[in-house]
């Protein structure tokens, strides 16, 4: 009986081991490439090289003319938070945008 209780601590510790290893070398995966535009407000050119995916990311000021030279769907928004849904660019394509069309986030994944 006593046998079992060992074995049975013995598999709860390494499968929470293996657990802990795998949990820890899951990185954050990023779009592998440039996504640049031209401010809205200023015209400034922009560039984010390798940007995150799954994440939110504000473009201050506005974008007006955006490329997305990335490996990776670029869903551009209307607002800063990623709800308002403006255009898809998919990789290595991109568009203009003004007035009531201006793009403030863009969502990569």
């Amino acid at each position: 009986m006593h046998r079992w209780k060992r074995l049975a601590r013995m598999t709860v510790v390494a499968a929470s081991a293996a657990a802990l290893v795998t949990g820890l070398s899951t990185s954050a995966q990023a779009a592998s490439g440039t996504f640049a535009y031209n401010r809205a407000d200023t015209g400034f050119r922009m560039v984010m090289e390798n940007p995150p995916d799954d994440e939110c990311i504000v473009m201050p000021g506005g974008a007006g003319v955006v490329d997305n030279f990335t490996d990776t769907v670029a869903t551009l928004y209307r607002d800063e938070a990623c709800t308002i849904p403006q255009d898809t660019l998919p990789p290595n394509t991109g568009g203009a945008y003004g007035g009531a069309t201006t793009v403030h986030s863009v969502f990569f994944g």
